[in-house]
């Protein structure tokens, strides 16, 4: 996390962009830009399929990230790096999974 990042809130996470986030071929977001990733709530998460998402199926992320980050992500209007995607679809997966789920996922040493 940069120096320039938030102090992430309870039930949010801060990634930062490694690419510039593009519409119409203009840079709206930089890279290096701290992205607040906030956990999905049941309206967040209306449309979509909890499976989808743990997938992190693009199309399901996509319905998503524009509900739970800040500044907005949109992809439908602009060009995100695939890199930057996984990052947040990470920081989602992450909300989603239950914590016992998570403890036989990656158990502690």
């Amino acid at each position: 996390m940069s120096e320039d990042a938030p102090t992430p809130a309870p039930n949010t996470a801060t990634v930062t962009l490694d690419f510039d986030v593009t519409q119409k071929g203009v840079v709206v977001i930089a890279a290096g830009t701290p992205i607040v990733v906030k956990k999905p709530m049941g309206g967040a998460l209306r449309g979509t399929n909890l499976g989808g998402l743990i997938r992190m199926d693009y199309d399901q992320v996509a319905i998503v990230m524009p509900r739970i980050t800040t500044p907005n992500l949109l992809p439908a209007t602009m060009e995100i790096d695939p890199a930057d995607v996984s990052q947040i679809a990470g920081e989602l997966v992450d909300f989603l999974l239950p914590k016992r789920a998570k403890e036989q996922l990656f158990p502690a040493t």
